[in-house]
């Protein structure tokens, strides 16, 4: 009976169902109150769970993320993978690259990889990489300069974006 029931399931395999939509990305935290005012106040999300001392989600863009500060694995010195990102648009890109540096959050220089969009990436405190994606519309893409068509290379010093410190500006 039980070769029957394999059988059957096997033929009638159609592979895997669709996904309804994406839920969240949940990442390390190195502390629960500065992950969620970095999120909240640098990044502009929206608190939706906060279960002091080990975890928070916060909406962004659409997307929950998650922090989390027990069972966390980190993300080695000079490693793009994984990381998150964000669409935006060309305006929005470069207001967050001067609203980070206000913050005193380093990031990195624009760069392209086909001359049309603009990308940067940075650092949530506990070192997470997060990269902004800008499909079109930044002035002078073309002139930016010119990363490998999947992955950072040599364009970006990802390790130049850590940091231990960093401060809301005074409004």
């Amino acid at each position: 009976m039980a070769h029957s029931v394999k059988s059957k399931a096997r033929s009638e395999l159609q592979g895997p169902p669709p996904l309804m939509s994406f839920s969240h990305v949940s990442v390390p935290c190195r502390d629960l109150e500065e992950g969620k005012r970095f999120y909240i106040d640098v990044l502009g999300g929206e608190l939706q769970v906060s279960a002091p001392p080990t975890f928070a989600s916060v909406r962004i863009g659409g997307v929950d993320v998650g922090i989390g500060t027990e069972g966390c694995s980190w993300i080695p010195p000079g490693a793009e993978y994984p990381h998150f990102a964000f669409f935006v648009g060309a305006d929005e890109l470069v207001r967050m690259k001067q609203w980070l540096t206000a913050c005193g959050i380093p990031t990195s220089n624009f760069w392209t990889r086909g001359g049309v969009e603009a990308l940067m990436f940075f650092r949530d405190p506990s070192g997470n990489l997060i990269e902004l994606y800008c499909e079109h519309g930044f002035k002078d893409a073309a002139e930016l300069p010119h990363g490998p068509p999947r992955g950072h290379g040599r364009t970006v010093d990802i390790d130049a974006l850590r940091y231990t410190t960093w401060q809301l500006p005074a409004r």
